[in-house]
């Protein structure tokens, strides 16, 4: 049980660093959030005499040890969280999560889903200055504090290159650039959002390197010593018993290579989706935030990725359901993981592998041409690309009370064009891109507000408390203000209106720009009307991204309106894909 509630304090260190993505610090605000979750919790579940046993153990005085005596007397009490952190000095506002308290009823548990069923392996007039020490130390110890960090580095990209370095990766390279150059390879990952074990330094991770930006995120490198072998290479010339492109066709008979037979004239494309938390597929599982049934499965597998689902996420979802989080049902959807690029390996059974999800918590248009750097594609020898700028959210949404950091129209275009302009130079001729409008945020809000969050609290107050810490991953939507999240909509608009604009009067040489705005709206009633809660679509730990369902529901639309619309940007569908199928059955 000690076990259980120091992964407790690590679990919520990680999250609360986690939604601060573009900004490292040690804030005062995560410290005090992070207090009243972990005394909810213990509350909940009556962990009060484990944590007692916990901090007393870390006190070097007895002075500390009765401070902590003290403390977990006023829990046992039934004292409400935020007086507790308040006499402990970890919150010094007036922020409050629990307005009714205690809990009740207490948060249902939360359905899991089968890599969670897996155990987690398991680690090793009062004063209360040394006690809120050692509560604030497990705060900044998960979060860096040196200058290079704070200026540039997103925190959980800091946090998995550390974890990373904890255990021993080697990153030993054939790259010249990066040749025996542990740091080259940490600012790549980490600022480059480039996979950290990538041994020829073509940006793409071989199969075992899943975490760490690895073949979780990029189609899986199939000879990792090898600078003309990766997903998505235009075979012209090459060796039959060779798979160049890492799709899992090779060899050939006597009338010529598979590769050709099967694949030569059916436009392949590969998937590349630059975009923000949302295309990551940001998950922090509910079982870390709920006491009935609370446990700790997966933090440093999770941590590794950023906390980020990509295998699982609508635009690059690959894997076994099992390896995924729970789903609620979707018509149309049984049992599998839908995602653009399955759908287009399945059009085409030659684009298997090819895909690129460079989705970036916080990412917002500003700072879009980190993505464009991070693409992997030669204009002259791969194949084109069918790229997404899936930026949906981040330009009006920021933890900063008023609507003076969201971005600008003017900014917007000019970022938005930059961009446009810079992917013109990398994607070979014959490519696609698709810019998705914002979300329609107050959707989220009208969802989910009067639910109660697994934490024991509703949403309401639990945006509220974000925002009076000034820690919401958007202010502007997830408001109890009604007028703000109004205004908010109109900001959102008039920037889905700059993607318009470029759409009616802009053109590219190698791709054609589409604009893409769904009636969210629409969408959202859809799935009401087919008899479920529309909460099914949204993550229940942030209640602000999208859920399994979620992905799932987006996967599935987004490409239907591309086969109506734009099939092609799609391609034809290729009328060798049984042949491969039967030959090559194992595709990895």
């Amino acid at each position: 049980m000690r076990n259980q509630i120091l992964s407790l304090f690590v679990a919520l260190t990680v999250v609360f660093v986690a939604t601060q993505s573009q900004e490292v610090s040690t804030n005062p605000a995560y410290v005090c959030s992070f207090c009243l979750v972990l005394f909810g919790l213990v509350e909940e579940s009556i962990y009060q005499v484990h944590l007692q046993t916990l901090l007393q153990s870390k006190c070097a005085s007895d002075a500390c040890r009765k401070a902590v005596e003290h403390v977990i007397l006023q829990a046992e009490a039934g004292r409400v969280p935020e007086d507790i952190c308040r006499n402990v000095q970890l919150c010094t506002d007036t922020c409050v999560l629990f307005p009714v308290w205690p809990v009740n009823p207490i948060p249902d548990k939360q359905p899991e889903w089968p890599v969670e069923r897996r155990l987690a392996e398991e680690g090793n007039s009062i004063d209360y200055t040394e006690l809120k020490h050692i509560l604030t130390e497990f705060v900044e110890n998960a979060i860096p504090n040196t200058p290079e960090a704070h200026e540039r580095m997103p925190a959980m990209g800091v946090i998995s290159a550390a974890l990373a370095q904890a255990r021993g990766l080697k990153l030993d390279t054939d790259y010249e650039p990066c040749k025996h150059n542990v740091s080259c390879h940490i600012i790549n990952f980490v600022d480059g959002h480039l996979p950290l074990k990538d041994f020829d330094g073509d940006r793409f991770a071989p199969l075992e390197a899943k975490r760490l930006r690895g073949s979780d995120w990029r189609g899986a490198d199939c000879d990792d010593k090898r600078r003309d072998v990766y997903p998505g290479r235009k075979v012209t010339v090459h060796d039959d018993s060779v798979d160049h492109n890492c799709n899992g066709i090779y060899g050939g008979n006597s009338t010529g290579s598979y590769e050709d037979l099967f694949c030569k004239g059916t436009q392949q494309r590969g998937l590349i989706m630059l975009g923000d938390s949302a295309t990551a597929h940001f998950h922090i599982p509910p079982q870390w935030l709920t006491a009935n049934g609370w446990n700790m499965n997966q933090l440093l597998e999770d941590a590794e990725n950023e906390l980020d689902k990509p295998m699982c996420s609508w635009g690059t979802g690959h894997v076994k359901p099992e390896d995924c989080p729970y789903m609620n049902p979707v018509p149309g959807v049984e049992n599998e993981i839908i995602s653009l690029y399955t759908q287009l390996r399945n059009r085409n059974r030659c684009n298997h592998n090819d895909f690129q999800n460079i989705g970036v918590n916080g990412a917002r248009i500003t700072s879009s041409m980190k993505l464009v750097d991070s693409m992997g594609r030669d204009q002259t020898v791969d194949q084109p690309a069918l790229v997404w700028l899936a930026l949906i959210g981040n330009d009006v949404c920021n933890g900063h009370p008023g609507f003076d950091h969201m971005t600008t129209p003017d900014d917007f275009y000019t970022h938005a064009m930059e961009t446009l302009n810079a992917i013109d130079t990398i994607v070979p001729k014959g490519s696609h891109v698709v810019a998705l409008a914002l979300f329609d945020g107050e959707l989220l809000y009208d969802t989910m507000h009067a639910l109660q969050h697994p934490v024991g609290t509703t949403y309401e107050a639990f945006y509220d408390l974000m925002n009076c810490e000034e820690e919401n991953p958007c202010w502007g939507w997830l408001n109890s203000d009604r007028v703000v999240r109004a205004n908010t909509t109109k900001i959102s608009n008039s920037l889905n209106d700059v993607y318009q604009n470029i759409s009616d009067t802009a053109t590219f040489k190698n791709f054609e720009f589409i604009f893409y705005s769904p009636n969210w709206a629409v969408l959202f009633s859809d799935y009401a009307a087919a008899g479920y809660p529309l909460s099914n679509l949204i993550e229940p730990s942030d209640g602000f991204h999208p859920s399994q369902a979620g992905n799932a529901l987006f996967a599935q639309k987004f490409f239907e309106w591309l086969e109506t619309e734009h099939p092609e940007a799609l391609g034809p569908v290729n009328p060798h894909n049984d042949e491969i199928a039967a030959l090559f059955p194992d595709q990895f």
